[in-house]
Protein backbone atom coordinates (compact mmCIF):
# COMPACT_ATOMS: atom_id res chain seq x y z
CA UNK A 1 0.00 0.00 0.00
CA UNK A 2 1.84 3.37 -1.31
CA UNK A 3 1.25 6.66 0.77
CA UNK A 4 -1.39 8.12 -1.43
CA UNK A 5 -3.58 5.28 -0.22
CA UNK A 6 -2.92 5.15 3.50
CA UNK A 7 -3.53 9.52 3.26
CA UNK A 8 -6.79 9.09 1.68
CA UNK A 9 -8.30 6.41 4.02
CA UNK A 10 -7.17 8.04 6.87
CA UNK A 11 -9.16 11.50 5.49
CA UNK A 12 -11.79 9.07 4.47
CA UNK A 13 -12.45 8.28 8.11
CA UNK A 14 -12.66 12.30 8.53
CA UNK A 15 -15.58 12.27 6.28
CA UNK A 16 -17.27 15.62 7.75
CA UNK A 17 -13.69 17.25 7.72
CA UNK A 18 -13.59 16.82 4.33
CA UNK A 19 -16.85 17.97 3.83
CA UNK A 20 -16.68 21.02 5.99
CA UNK A 21 -13.40 21.96 4.22
CA UNK A 22 -15.27 21.76 0.91
CA UNK A 23 -18.27 23.55 2.16
CA UNK A 24 -16.25 26.49 3.57
CA UNK A 25 -14.20 26.83 0.52
CA UNK A 26 -18.18 26.96 -1.58
CA UNK A 27 -18.95 29.64 1.11
CA UNK A 28 -16.14 31.68 0.61
CA UNK A 29 -16.15 31.43 -3.65
CA UNK A 30 -20.55 32.11 -3.42
CA UNK A 31 -20.33 35.19 -1.43
CA UNK A 32 -18.32 37.12 -4.11
CA UNK A 33 -14.84 35.29 -3.99
CA UNK A 34 -16.04 33.96 -7.28
CA UNK A 35 -15.14 37.45 -8.87
CA UNK A 36 -11.48 37.59 -7.34
CA UNK A 37 -8.88 35.51 -9.63
CA UNK A 38 -7.01 34.58 -6.32
CA UNK A 39 -10.07 33.09 -4.67
CA UNK A 40 -11.09 31.29 -7.69
CA UNK A 41 -7.89 28.73 -6.81
CA UNK A 42 -10.00 27.68 -3.54
CA UNK A 43 -12.16 25.76 -6.17
CA UNK A 44 -9.14 23.78 -7.59
CA UNK A 45 -8.60 22.50 -3.71
CA UNK A 46 -12.74 22.11 -3.31
CA UNK A 47 -12.76 20.35 -6.00
CA UNK A 48 -9.82 18.31 -4.93
CA UNK A 49 -11.67 17.52 -1.15
CA UNK A 50 -15.00 16.68 -2.74
CA UNK A 51 -13.03 13.73 -4.95
CA UNK A 52 -12.31 12.11 -2.41
CA UNK A 53 -15.12 12.65 0.40
CA UNK A 54 -17.51 11.69 -2.92
CA UNK A 55 -19.46 8.31 -2.32
CA UNK A 56 -19.31 7.14 -5.89
CA UNK A 57 -15.88 6.22 -6.61
CA UNK A 58 -13.24 4.60 -4.40
CA UNK A 59 -10.53 7.44 -3.66
CA UNK A 60 -7.93 4.18 -3.74
CA UNK A 61 -8.41 3.53 -7.11
CA UNK A 62 -6.14 4.20 -9.41
CA UNK A 63 -7.03 6.60 -12.38
CA UNK A 64 -5.51 6.01 -15.88
CA UNK A 65 -3.64 8.67 -17.69
CA UNK A 66 -6.37 9.48 -19.98
CA UNK A 67 -8.63 9.83 -17.15
CA UNK A 68 -6.42 12.34 -15.20
CA UNK A 69 -6.26 14.50 -18.03
CA UNK A 70 -9.91 14.54 -18.60
CA UNK A 71 -10.29 15.44 -15.01
CA UNK A 72 -7.19 18.38 -15.05
CA UNK A 73 -8.83 19.64 -18.28
CA UNK A 74 -12.45 19.67 -16.58
CA UNK A 75 -11.27 21.03 -13.15
CA UNK A 76 -9.28 23.89 -15.58
CA UNK A 77 -12.19 24.86 -17.59
CA UNK A 78 -14.85 25.10 -14.24
CA UNK A 79 -12.48 27.24 -12.50
CA UNK A 80 -11.75 29.37 -15.42
CA UNK A 81 -15.67 29.75 -16.35
CA UNK A 82 -16.57 29.43 -12.47
CA UNK A 83 -19.73 31.67 -11.99
CA UNK A 84 -22.71 32.07 -10.08
CA UNK A 85 -24.61 29.39 -12.43
CA UNK A 86 -22.06 27.37 -12.13
CA UNK A 87 -22.11 27.41 -8.51
CA UNK A 88 -25.67 27.07 -8.60
CA UNK A 89 -26.05 23.97 -10.56
CA UNK A 90 -22.75 22.54 -8.38
CA UNK A 91 -24.85 23.46 -4.59
CA UNK A 92 -27.67 21.52 -6.20
CA UNK A 93 -25.62 18.12 -7.17
CA UNK A 94 -23.87 18.54 -3.74
CA UNK A 95 -27.27 18.69 -1.92
CA UNK A 96 -27.99 15.56 -4.30
CA UNK A 97 -25.40 13.54 -3.08
CA UNK A 98 -25.36 14.41 0.44
CA UNK A 99 -29.44 13.94 0.16
CA UNK A 100 -28.72 10.33 -1.46
CA UNK A 101 -26.06 9.39 1.52
CA UNK A 102 -28.43 10.60 4.13
CA UNK A 103 -30.77 7.32 3.35
CA UNK A 104 -27.69 4.80 3.54
CA UNK A 105 -26.70 6.05 7.21
CA UNK A 106 -28.08 4.18 9.94
CA UNK A 107 -26.26 5.89 12.83
CA UNK A 108 -28.19 8.49 14.18
CA UNK A 109 -25.06 11.34 14.89
CA UNK A 110 -23.71 10.66 11.39
CA UNK A 111 -27.43 11.10 10.22
CA UNK A 112 -27.86 14.32 11.93
CA UNK A 113 -23.97 15.36 10.90
CA UNK A 114 -25.77 15.17 7.21
CA UNK A 115 -28.84 16.79 7.41
CA UNK A 116 -26.67 19.75 9.04
CA UNK A 117 -24.33 19.92 5.83
CA UNK A 118 -27.68 19.97 3.92
CA UNK A 119 -28.79 23.13 5.58
CA UNK A 120 -25.84 25.13 5.40
CA UNK A 121 -25.84 24.46 1.69
CA UNK A 122 -28.92 25.38 1.22
CA UNK A 123 -28.36 28.60 3.33
CA UNK A 124 -25.22 29.28 1.26
CA UNK A 125 -27.41 29.05 -2.23
CA UNK A 126 -30.47 31.60 -1.40
CA UNK A 127 -28.12 33.77 0.73
CA UNK A 128 -25.04 33.93 -1.38
CA UNK A 129 -24.92 32.01 -4.88
CA UNK A 130 -28.59 33.58 -5.90
CA UNK A 131 -28.29 37.10 -4.77
CA UNK A 132 -25.19 36.92 -7.19
CA UNK A 133 -27.37 36.26 -9.90
CA UNK A 134 -28.91 39.61 -10.69
CA UNK A 135 -28.79 42.87 -8.66
CA UNK A 136 -32.29 42.88 -8.80
CA UNK A 137 -32.17 39.85 -6.05
CA UNK A 138 -31.45 42.08 -2.88
CA UNK A 139 -31.27 40.17 1.21
CA UNK A 140 -33.09 43.61 2.57
CA UNK A 141 -33.75 44.02 5.39
CA UNK A 142 -31.41 41.02 6.18
CA UNK A 143 -27.90 41.88 6.83
CA UNK A 144 -25.93 39.92 3.77
CA UNK A 145 -22.25 40.87 4.92
CA UNK A 146 -23.54 39.79 8.52
CA UNK A 147 -24.54 36.18 7.36
CA UNK A 148 -21.78 35.94 5.00
CA UNK A 149 -19.30 36.34 8.34
CA UNK A 150 -20.68 34.45 10.50
CA UNK A 151 -22.46 31.40 8.84
CA UNK A 152 -18.94 29.71 8.95
CA UNK A 153 -18.96 29.03 12.56
CA UNK A 154 -21.37 26.48 12.14
CA UNK A 155 -19.46 24.43 10.33
CA UNK A 156 -17.32 23.20 13.43
CA UNK A 157 -20.27 21.41 14.51
CA UNK A 158 -19.69 18.66 12.02
CA UNK A 159 -17.12 17.44 13.58
CA UNK A 160 -19.21 16.79 17.18
CA UNK A 161 -20.87 14.32 14.93
CA UNK A 162 -19.02 11.25 14.01
CA UNK A 163 -18.79 9.73 10.03
CA UNK A 164 -17.58 6.82 9.23
CA UNK A 165 -15.41 5.90 6.28
CA UNK A 166 -17.63 5.71 2.88
CA UNK A 167 -18.70 2.62 1.38
CA UNK A 168 -18.16 2.70 -2.01
CA UNK A 169 -19.14 -0.88 -3.35
CA UNK A 170 -21.70 -0.83 -6.24
CA UNK A 171 -23.80 2.19 -5.07
CA UNK A 172 -24.14 1.10 -1.57
CA UNK A 173 -23.20 4.57 0.08
CA UNK A 174 -25.82 6.75 -2.59
CA UNK A 175 -29.01 6.36 -3.60
CA UNK A 176 -29.54 7.82 -7.00
CA UNK A 177 -33.66 8.16 -7.11
CA UNK A 178 -33.45 9.91 -3.79
CA UNK A 179 -30.60 11.99 -4.68
CA UNK A 180 -32.38 13.32 -7.99
CA UNK A 181 -35.52 14.13 -5.77
CA UNK A 182 -33.72 16.22 -3.91
CA UNK A 183 -31.82 17.99 -6.70
CA UNK A 184 -35.74 18.71 -8.46
CA UNK A 185 -37.01 20.05 -5.00
CA UNK A 186 -33.53 22.53 -4.20
CA UNK A 187 -33.90 23.41 -7.90
CA UNK A 188 -38.16 24.09 -7.50
CA UNK A 189 -37.63 25.66 -4.21
CA UNK A 190 -34.94 28.53 -5.58
CA UNK A 191 -36.89 29.10 -9.18
CA UNK A 192 -40.19 29.13 -7.31
CA UNK A 193 -38.55 32.10 -5.17
CA UNK A 194 -36.79 34.16 -8.36
CA UNK A 195 -40.44 33.82 -10.32
CA UNK A 196 -42.48 34.71 -7.34
CA UNK A 197 -40.62 37.58 -6.72
CA UNK A 198 -40.37 38.99 -10.37
CA UNK A 199 -44.10 37.93 -11.04
CA UNK A 200 -45.41 39.03 -7.35
CA UNK A 201 -43.59 41.97 -7.26
CA UNK A 202 -42.54 41.53 -3.63
CA UNK A 203 -39.12 41.48 -2.13
CA UNK A 204 -36.78 38.25 -2.39
CA UNK A 205 -36.66 37.69 1.22
CA UNK A 206 -40.68 37.55 1.41
CA UNK A 207 -40.87 35.16 -1.72
CA UNK A 208 -38.32 32.91 0.20
CA UNK A 209 -40.29 32.45 3.30
CA UNK A 210 -43.84 32.15 1.07
CA UNK A 211 -42.52 29.46 -1.88
CA UNK A 212 -40.62 27.51 1.82
CA UNK A 213 -44.12 27.65 2.95
CA UNK A 214 -45.53 25.73 -0.34
CA UNK A 215 -43.02 23.59 -0.76
CA UNK A 216 -43.22 22.75 2.87
CA UNK A 217 -46.77 22.10 2.28
CA UNK A 218 -46.28 20.36 -0.97
CA UNK A 219 -43.70 17.85 0.56
CA UNK A 220 -45.97 17.46 3.68
CA UNK A 221 -48.74 16.36 1.39
CA UNK A 222 -46.40 14.45 -0.79
CA UNK A 223 -45.26 12.97 2.31
CA UNK A 224 -48.66 11.23 3.92
CA UNK A 225 -49.53 10.39 0.21
CA UNK A 226 -46.20 8.26 -0.11
CA UNK A 227 -47.35 5.90 2.85
CA UNK A 228 -50.90 6.88 3.83
CA UNK A 229 -53.14 5.34 6.81
CA UNK A 230 -56.72 5.64 5.20
CA UNK A 231 -56.90 2.16 3.84
CA UNK A 232 -54.91 2.82 0.26
CA UNK A 233 -51.18 1.77 -0.58
CA UNK A 234 -50.30 5.07 -1.54
CA UNK A 235 -47.83 6.49 -3.92
CA UNK A 236 -44.77 4.63 -2.38
CA UNK A 237 -46.68 1.15 -3.22
CA UNK A 238 -47.19 2.03 -6.78
CA UNK A 239 -43.72 3.22 -7.19
CA UNK A 240 -42.22 0.06 -5.53
CA UNK A 241 -44.21 -2.39 -7.83
CA UNK A 242 -42.68 0.01 -10.61
CA UNK A 243 -39.01 -0.17 -9.48
CA UNK A 244 -39.32 -4.02 -9.14
CA UNK A 245 -40.35 -4.09 -13.32
CA UNK A 246 -36.66 -2.46 -13.92
CA UNK A 247 -36.16 -3.94 -17.65
CA UNK A 248 -38.36 -6.62 -17.40
CA UNK A 249 -41.86 -6.53 -15.29
CA UNK A 250 -42.47 -9.95 -13.56
CA UNK A 251 -45.61 -10.63 -15.00
CA UNK A 252 -43.93 -11.00 -18.73
CA UNK A 253 -40.81 -12.90 -16.88
CA UNK A 254 -43.89 -15.53 -15.62
CA UNK A 255 -45.06 -15.59 -19.39
CA UNK A 256 -41.83 -16.21 -20.97
CA UNK A 257 -41.05 -18.93 -18.10
CA UNK A 258 -44.60 -20.82 -18.72
CA UNK A 259 -44.07 -20.80 -22.85
CA UNK A 260 -40.80 -22.23 -22.62
CA UNK A 261 -41.87 -24.85 -19.61
CA UNK A 262 -44.81 -26.17 -21.98
CA UNK A 263 -42.14 -25.86 -25.11
CA UNK A 264 -39.07 -27.78 -23.82
CA UNK A 265 -39.93 -31.49 -22.04
CA UNK A 266 -36.68 -31.95 -20.64
CA UNK A 267 -35.28 -29.84 -17.90
CA UNK A 268 -32.20 -29.21 -18.98
CA UNK A 269 -32.99 -27.78 -22.25
CA UNK A 270 -35.91 -25.73 -19.98
CA UNK A 271 -33.01 -23.87 -18.24
CA UNK A 272 -30.63 -23.60 -20.90
CA UNK A 273 -33.29 -22.09 -23.54
CA UNK A 274 -34.95 -19.40 -20.38
CA UNK A 275 -31.18 -18.76 -19.43
CA UNK A 276 -30.53 -17.27 -22.79
CA UNK A 277 -33.90 -15.26 -22.95
CA UNK A 278 -32.91 -13.47 -20.02
CA UNK A 279 -29.30 -12.81 -21.72
CA UNK A 280 -31.35 -10.63 -24.07
CA UNK A 281 -31.80 -8.01 -21.70
CA UNK A 282 -30.19 -4.75 -22.48
CA UNK A 283 -28.46 -4.87 -19.26
CA UNK A 284 -26.92 -8.00 -19.39
CA UNK A 285 -23.67 -9.40 -20.58
CA UNK A 286 -23.79 -12.83 -20.28
CA UNK A 287 -25.12 -15.45 -18.48
CA UNK A 288 -24.39 -19.34 -17.23
CA UNK A 289 -25.58 -22.05 -15.01
CA UNK A 290 -24.20 -25.08 -13.58
CA UNK A 291 -26.70 -28.46 -12.51
CA UNK A 292 -25.73 -31.56 -11.21
CA UNK A 293 -21.67 -30.42 -12.24
CA UNK A 294 -22.48 -30.05 -16.03
CA UNK A 295 -22.11 -26.21 -16.64
CA UNK A 296 -23.05 -24.08 -19.13
CA UNK A 297 -22.51 -20.30 -20.55
CA UNK A 298 -23.57 -17.90 -23.23
CA UNK A 299 -22.60 -14.56 -23.71
CA UNK A 300 -19.33 -12.36 -21.98
CA UNK A 301 -18.21 -12.66 -18.55
CA UNK A 302 -17.65 -9.48 -16.67
CA UNK A 303 -16.77 -8.46 -13.61
CA UNK A 304 -20.09 -7.23 -12.27
CA UNK A 305 -22.31 -10.85 -11.58
CA UNK A 306 -25.39 -11.68 -9.69
CA UNK A 307 -24.86 -14.99 -8.42
CA UNK A 308 -28.03 -17.61 -7.12
CA UNK A 309 -27.55 -21.21 -5.82
CA UNK A 310 -29.51 -23.87 -4.70
CA UNK A 311 -29.17 -27.03 -3.70
CA UNK A 312 -27.30 -28.51 -6.51
CA UNK A 313 -27.30 -25.82 -9.68
CA UNK A 314 -25.90 -22.36 -9.68
CA UNK A 315 -27.09 -19.54 -11.49
CA UNK A 316 -25.42 -16.61 -12.51
CA UNK A 317 -26.38 -13.15 -14.72
CA UNK A 318 -23.16 -10.86 -15.67
CA UNK A 319 -24.20 -7.27 -16.09
CA UNK A 320 -22.41 -4.45 -18.54
CA UNK A 321 -21.95 -2.21 -15.00
CA UNK A 322 -22.02 -2.15 -11.75
CA UNK A 323 -25.74 -3.02 -10.75
CA UNK A 324 -27.97 -1.45 -8.48
CA UNK A 325 -29.07 -2.60 -5.27
CA UNK A 326 -32.35 -2.61 -6.29
CA UNK A 327 -31.27 -4.09 -9.91
CA UNK A 328 -29.47 -6.62 -7.80
CA UNK A 329 -32.73 -7.81 -6.03
CA UNK A 330 -34.78 -7.45 -9.14
CA UNK A 331 -32.67 -10.16 -10.74
CA UNK A 332 -32.33 -12.22 -7.78
CA UNK A 333 -36.00 -12.57 -7.81
CA UNK A 334 -36.23 -13.46 -11.61
CA UNK A 335 -33.62 -15.98 -11.04
CA UNK A 336 -35.92 -17.58 -7.87
CA UNK A 337 -38.75 -17.81 -10.15
CA UNK A 338 -36.30 -19.37 -12.60
CA UNK A 339 -35.45 -21.74 -10.21
CA UNK A 340 -39.01 -22.94 -9.16
CA UNK A 341 -39.92 -23.59 -12.66
CA UNK A 342 -36.87 -25.62 -12.98
CA UNK A 343 -37.41 -27.90 -10.06
CA UNK A 344 -40.96 -28.41 -10.79
CA UNK A 345 -39.74 -29.45 -14.32
CA UNK A 346 -37.40 -31.51 -12.84
CA UNK A 347 -39.66 -32.84 -10.37
CA UNK A 348 -42.32 -33.39 -12.94
CA UNK A 349 -39.83 -35.42 -14.94
CA UNK A 350 -38.38 -37.81 -12.35
CA UNK A 351 -41.94 -38.67 -11.23
CA UNK A 352 -42.58 -39.61 -14.93
CA UNK A 353 -39.47 -41.80 -14.83
CA UNK A 354 -40.75 -43.43 -11.70
CA UNK A 355 -44.48 -43.91 -13.37
CA UNK A 356 -42.99 -45.74 -15.87
CA UNK A 357 -40.59 -47.74 -13.53
CA UNK A 358 -43.61 -48.62 -11.26
CA UNK A 359 -45.34 -49.73 -14.46
CA UNK A 360 -42.53 -52.04 -15.51
CA UNK A 361 -42.26 -53.34 -11.77
CA UNK A 362 -46.30 -53.79 -11.37
CA UNK A 363 -46.64 -55.35 -15.05
CA UNK A 364 -43.76 -57.62 -14.16
CA UNK A 365 -45.24 -58.55 -10.69
CA UNK A 366 -48.62 -59.47 -12.28
CA UNK A 367 -46.07 -61.55 -15.23
CA UNK A 368 -45.01 -63.10 -12.19
CA UNK A 369 -48.34 -63.94 -10.05
CA UNK A 370 -49.62 -65.26 -13.67
CA UNK A 371 -46.59 -67.68 -14.13
CA UNK A 372 -46.81 -68.92 -10.09
CA UNK A 373 -50.67 -69.81 -11.13
CA UNK A 374 -49.84 -71.51 -14.27
CA UNK A 375 -47.26 -73.03 -12.60
CA UNK A 376 -49.45 -74.35 -9.98
CA UNK A 377 -52.27 -75.51 -12.73
CA UNK A 378 -49.29 -77.47 -14.40
CA UNK A 379 -48.22 -79.32 -11.13
CA UNK A 380 -51.78 -80.15 -10.99
CA UNK A 381 -51.37 -81.55 -14.23
CA UNK A 382 -48.45 -83.45 -13.71
CA UNK A 383 -49.64 -84.80 -10.26
CA UNK A 384 -52.88 -86.16 -12.10
CA UNK A 385 -50.67 -88.03 -14.65
CA UNK A 386 -49.03 -89.61 -12.19
CA UNK A 387 -51.63 -91.40 -10.46
CA UNK A 388 -53.40 -94.62 -11.33
CA UNK A 389 -56.57 -94.37 -13.24
CA UNK A 390 -58.19 -94.31 -16.97
CA UNK A 391 -55.89 -93.58 -19.70
CA UNK A 392 -58.38 -92.30 -21.48
CA UNK A 393 -59.77 -89.87 -18.69
CA UNK A 394 -56.47 -89.01 -18.23
CA UNK A 395 -55.77 -88.04 -22.17
CA UNK A 396 -59.68 -86.07 -21.91
CA UNK A 397 -58.02 -83.84 -19.07
CA UNK A 398 -54.45 -83.14 -20.91
CA UNK A 399 -56.23 -82.04 -23.99
CA UNK A 400 -58.49 -79.71 -22.50
CA UNK A 401 -55.83 -78.26 -20.02
CA UNK A 402 -52.96 -77.86 -22.30
CA UNK A 403 -54.52 -75.37 -24.91
CA UNK A 404 -55.84 -73.55 -22.29
CA UNK A 405 -52.32 -73.57 -20.25
CA UNK A 406 -50.51 -72.37 -23.77
CA UNK A 407 -53.44 -69.80 -24.57
CA UNK A 408 -52.42 -68.01 -21.05
CA UNK A 409 -48.71 -68.36 -21.67
CA UNK A 410 -49.22 -66.52 -24.93
CA UNK A 411 -50.81 -63.93 -22.59
CA UNK A 412 -48.47 -63.47 -20.26
CA UNK A 413 -45.54 -63.24 -22.88
CA UNK A 414 -47.66 -60.29 -24.63
CA UNK A 415 -47.68 -58.51 -21.27
CA UNK A 416 -44.30 -58.87 -20.89
CA UNK A 417 -43.70 -57.55 -24.53
CA UNK A 418 -46.12 -54.19 -23.66
CA UNK A 419 -46.11 -53.67 -20.12
CA UNK A 420 -47.58 -50.32 -20.61
CA UNK A 421 -51.23 -52.17 -22.16
CA UNK A 422 -53.46 -54.55 -20.69
CA UNK A 423 -55.07 -57.23 -23.55
CA UNK A 424 -58.74 -55.71 -24.00
CA UNK A 425 -59.91 -58.94 -26.08
CA UNK A 426 -63.47 -59.50 -24.70
CA UNK A 427 -64.89 -63.38 -25.33
CA UNK A 428 -68.24 -64.16 -25.20
CA UNK A 429 -69.05 -64.91 -21.10
CA UNK A 430 -70.61 -68.43 -21.48
CA UNK A 431 -67.24 -70.06 -23.35
CA UNK A 432 -65.08 -68.07 -20.63
CA UNK A 433 -67.32 -69.76 -18.12
CA UNK A 434 -67.15 -73.64 -19.87
CA UNK A 435 -63.33 -73.12 -20.22
CA UNK A 436 -63.22 -71.84 -16.61
CA UNK A 437 -64.98 -74.97 -15.19
CA UNK A 438 -62.88 -77.35 -17.52
CA UNK A 439 -59.08 -75.83 -16.29
CA UNK A 440 -60.87 -76.38 -12.57
CA UNK A 441 -63.21 -79.55 -13.11
CA UNK A 442 -60.74 -81.70 -10.47
CA UNK A 443 -60.58 -79.05 -8.01
CA UNK A 444 -63.70 -80.10 -5.63
CA UNK A 445 -65.35 -76.69 -6.66
CA UNK A 446 -68.92 -76.14 -6.48
CA UNK A 447 -70.28 -74.26 -9.67
CA UNK A 448 -73.15 -71.87 -9.77
CA UNK A 449 -75.12 -69.74 -12.53
CA UNK A 450 -74.48 -69.17 -16.52
CA UNK A 451 -74.39 -66.00 -18.79
CA UNK A 452 -76.44 -65.50 -21.58
CA UNK A 453 -74.68 -66.61 -24.84
CA UNK A 454 -74.71 -62.67 -25.86
CA UNK A 455 -72.99 -61.32 -22.96
CA UNK A 456 -69.51 -60.21 -23.79
CA UNK A 457 -66.52 -60.37 -20.25
CA UNK A 458 -62.73 -59.23 -20.88
CA UNK A 459 -60.90 -62.28 -21.20
CA UNK A 460 -57.74 -60.75 -19.58
CA UNK A 461 -59.41 -59.23 -16.68
CA UNK A 462 -61.37 -62.00 -15.89
CA UNK A 463 -58.72 -65.35 -16.29
CA UNK A 464 -56.58 -62.93 -14.52
CA UNK A 465 -59.06 -61.91 -10.96
CA UNK A 466 -60.47 -65.87 -11.67
CA UNK A 467 -57.24 -67.62 -10.93
CA UNK A 468 -55.81 -65.14 -8.24
CA UNK A 469 -59.51 -65.53 -6.18
CA UNK A 470 -59.75 -69.61 -6.68
CA UNK A 471 -55.62 -69.82 -6.27
CA UNK A 472 -55.92 -68.25 -2.92
CA UNK A 473 -58.80 -70.64 -2.17
CA UNK A 474 -57.39 -73.71 -3.12
CA UNK A 475 -54.30 -72.50 -0.86
CA UNK A 476 -56.66 -71.46 2.04
CA UNK A 477 -58.03 -75.20 1.67
CA UNK A 478 -54.94 -76.37 2.27
CA UNK A 479 -54.37 -75.05 5.68
CA UNK A 480 -58.27 -75.28 6.40
CA UNK A 481 -59.50 -79.13 5.45
CA UNK A 482 -62.57 -79.67 4.09
CA UNK A 483 -63.05 -76.36 3.04
CA UNK A 484 -65.99 -75.41 0.75
CA UNK A 485 -65.23 -73.19 -2.33
CA UNK A 486 -68.39 -71.58 -4.58
CA UNK A 487 -68.05 -70.14 -7.68
CA UNK A 488 -71.25 -67.56 -8.99
CA UNK A 489 -71.04 -66.07 -12.12
CA UNK A 490 -74.52 -64.58 -13.64
CA UNK A 491 -74.87 -61.09 -15.55
CA UNK A 492 -70.86 -61.03 -15.84
CA UNK A 493 -70.91 -60.59 -12.06
CA UNK A 494 -67.97 -63.11 -11.01
CA UNK A 495 -68.43 -64.09 -7.05
CA UNK A 496 -66.16 -66.60 -5.00
CA UNK A 497 -67.10 -67.48 -1.90
CA UNK A 498 -65.17 -70.32 0.58
CA UNK A 499 -66.59 -71.07 4.71
CA UNK A 500 -63.67 -70.67 5.99
CA UNK A 501 -62.22 -68.47 8.59
CA UNK A 502 -62.60 -65.19 7.88
CA UNK A 503 -59.36 -62.70 6.94
CA UNK A 504 -57.89 -60.95 9.72
CA UNK A 505 -58.88 -57.47 10.79
CA UNK A 506 -55.53 -56.13 10.43
CA UNK A 507 -55.45 -57.39 6.97
CA UNK A 508 -58.70 -56.31 5.51
CA UNK A 509 -57.79 -52.49 6.38
CA UNK A 510 -55.04 -52.75 3.59
CA UNK A 511 -56.07 -55.80 1.43
CA UNK A 512 -57.02 -54.80 -2.26
CA UNK A 513 -55.35 -51.11 -1.49
CA UNK A 514 -52.05 -52.25 -1.05
CA UNK A 515 -49.63 -55.14 -1.47
CA UNK A 516 -50.08 -57.05 1.58
CA UNK A 517 -47.59 -59.74 3.03
CA UNK A 518 -50.00 -62.88 3.89
CA UNK A 519 -49.10 -66.84 3.94
CA UNK A 520 -52.59 -67.32 2.26
CA UNK A 521 -51.15 -65.98 -0.73
CA UNK A 522 -53.45 -62.38 -0.07
CA UNK A 523 -51.42 -59.68 -1.26
CA UNK A 524 -50.18 -58.66 -4.13
CA UNK A 525 -52.23 -60.39 -6.47
CA UNK A 526 -55.34 -58.98 -5.63
CA UNK A 527 -54.00 -55.84 -5.50
CA UNK A 528 -53.14 -55.56 -9.26
CA UNK A 529 -55.60 -57.20 -9.78
CA UNK A 530 -57.85 -54.42 -8.27
CA UNK A 531 -56.03 -52.14 -10.58
CA UNK A 532 -56.31 -54.20 -13.68
CA UNK A 533 -59.86 -53.77 -13.14
CA UNK A 534 -60.16 -49.88 -12.23
CA UNK A 535 -58.04 -49.58 -15.50
CA UNK A 536 -61.43 -52.03 -17.17
CA UNK A 537 -64.19 -50.05 -15.86
CA UNK A 538 -64.67 -52.83 -13.38
CA UNK A 539 -64.46 -53.36 -9.42
CA UNK A 540 -63.21 -56.11 -7.28
CA UNK A 541 -64.40 -55.95 -3.45
CA UNK A 542 -64.28 -57.97 -0.42
CA UNK A 543 -68.16 -58.38 -0.11
CA UNK A 544 -68.53 -60.32 3.40
CA UNK A 545 -65.69 -61.42 5.59
CA UNK A 546 -67.95 -63.39 8.48
CA UNK A 547 -66.75 -67.31 10.04
CA UNK A 548 -68.26 -69.25 7.54
CA UNK A 549 -68.23 -66.81 4.40
CA UNK A 550 -65.84 -64.49 2.72
CA UNK A 551 -66.18 -63.78 -0.35
CA UNK A 552 -65.28 -61.57 -3.23
CA UNK A 553 -67.04 -60.04 -6.24
CA UNK A 554 -66.09 -58.77 -9.60
CA UNK A 555 -68.65 -56.42 -11.57
CA UNK A 556 -69.02 -53.67 -13.60
CA UNK A 557 -67.83 -50.33 -11.93
CA UNK A 558 -71.42 -48.05 -11.53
Amino acid sequence: MNAGTKLSRRLANWSHLLLAGHLLMLHALAFGGWQIPAVRLLWVAALGLFLIWQPFVAGERRISVRQGAVLFAAVLVSTWFIGPWLLLIWCGALAAAIGGRVLWTERRGERAGYLLAFGYLVGVTVFGVVPEVSSAVALDPLPRNIIAYYMPFILPLLLVFPARAPQRRAGDAFDLFYGILVFLVLAVFVLGALAYMLVGGVSYVESLFKTSLTVAAALLVVAWAWNPRAGFSGIGSAMSRYMLSVGMPLEQWLVQLSEESERQVDPASFLRAVMLRLQGMPWVRGVSWAVGGKPGQSGQQTAHRHVYQANDFELAVYFRLAPSPSMRWHVEWLLRLTAEFYLVKRQAHDLQRMSYLQAVYETGARVTHDVKNLLQSMQGLCYAAAQPGDPAQLAGLLGRQLPQITERLKVTLEKLQSPQAESGECVPAALWWSQLQDRYADASIVWHGQSGAESMVPLGLFDSVAENLLQNALAKRQRQAGLGIIVDFADSILTVVDDGSPIAPDVVGRLLREPVSSHDGLGIGLYHAVRQAEAAGYCLALLENRPGRVAFSLSVRH
